[in-house]
């Protein structure tokens, strides 16, 4: 850094059963270059070794300097309230909430602060990530955008209706931001962390660096099925693109209301993702929700390819569908494979 102004970062690390992976979480982030940090660990009342191991690393925190702070909480508070008394504990002017199962690459907090001494009107700064399994084995995936860059608060709340991007150990904020936006906030239970990040492009502009400074951890441990099976995840995403393009007008932002019938139609392609994945699991009705629901969302996506290869899978016989589901994810691409331009206004950033 060629700058004298280091602000104090807070690093809140909510915990629950999860002695698996915390090693791994706290040895990242003990081998940052940044140095003016404080860790707030919160452990849920785990019923694992975990909060054995939290304890452990006071002295390795305190040897660097570091304020560390784990605490237990006497019963299990929930995962939302466990989060949140993290960051009632935190001082820093600029918050990483990092789930214990997930890690960050020695430069992440430097490079992020870098973008936001530098840029006084970004909130919020995402970066790039690599995907990690339980067995320790990283995958890596196409960037969102193909160059770091910050961009203006209306472009990218544009953007996040058809995205959310970013989960909360990709981005750090500025807790100023935060307390800005809090009277928004709506609690929603699968899909908030996209909500949040659009709120964020209200408050200022946001950062992005579109290099891998993260580990997210895929497991299945990461509970999603239950809103996959009942449809809540999507039917919730309906409901946040709404809410976005509602908030961002009231502040005077038209380009994320602009693009509303276009996410809605979006969600029609992922209905679709997730009836091929009900179908793997063997979930047939939850499969022809899916393929119902995904006409409400887009009128013409009856017409399409996938949508009648799924439903002559859906209609045809057991014996026969897997091998039709490995042919339909051959002939169509469900996962982004390309990294995009960033919108219209941002500018190109270079650490």
């Amino acid at each position: 850094m060629l700058y004298n102004y280091k602000p104090l970062v807070s690093i809140c690390v909510p915990n629950y059963n999860y002695g698996k992976y915390l090693n791994h979480c706290l040895d990242s982030i003990l081998s940052q270059t940044y140095d003016n940090y404080e860790v707030i660990l919160h452990d849920n009342h785990s019923t694992d070794n975990s909060y054995d191991i939290a304890l452990s690393y006071i002295p390795k925190f305190h040897e660097k300097g570091i304020y560390y702070s784990a605490v237990q909480n006497k019963y299990n508070f929930g995962s939302d309230r466990n989060s949140n008394l993290c960051l009632r504990d935190c001082e820093g002017e600029l918050i990483l909430v990092l789930a214990s199962d997930d890690a960050i690459y020695p430069e992440f907090i430097e490079k992020c602060v870098d973008i936001f001494v530098q840029n006084p009107t970004v909130s919020m700064v995402m970066t790039h990530r690599d995907e990690i399994n339980e067995h320790g084995i990283i995958t890596k995936t196409p960037a969102f955008y193909n160059q770091s860059c910050v961009v203006p608060g209306e472009d990218q709340a544009a953007v996040f209706m058809m995205s959310g991007i970013a989960i909360p150990g990709q981005r750090m904020y500025r807790m100023a931001s935060a307390m800005q936006i809090k009277s928004w906030n709506c609690g929603f239970q699968v899909a908030n962390d996209w909500y949040t990040n659009a709120l964020f492009a209200c408050a200022g502009d946001i950062g992005y660096i579109n290099e891998p400074l993260m580990q997210y951890r895929v497991h299945s441990g990461n509970e999603t099925s239950e809103s996959e099976r009942n449809l809540t995840a999507v039917m919730e995403h309906f409901q946040i693109i709404n809410k976005i393009a509602k908030v961002t007008s009231e502040y005077g932002m038209t380009k994320p209301a602009k693009r509303l019938d276009e996410a809605t139609k979006k969600l029609g392609n992922m209905c679709l993702r997730y009836a091929i994945k009900m179908l793997y699991s063997g979930d047939i009705m939850a499969a022809k929700r899916y393929l119902c629901q995904s006409r409400a969302f887009d009128f013409e996506i009856a017409d399409s390819g996938l949508y009648q290869d799924l439903k002559a899978c859906i209609d045809g016989d057991q014996k026969d569908r897997v091998q039709m589901l490995q042919k339909i994810e051959h002939t169509y691409t469900t996962k982004r494979t390309v990294s995009y331009d960033p919108p219209e206004g941002f500018i190109p950033w270079k650490h």
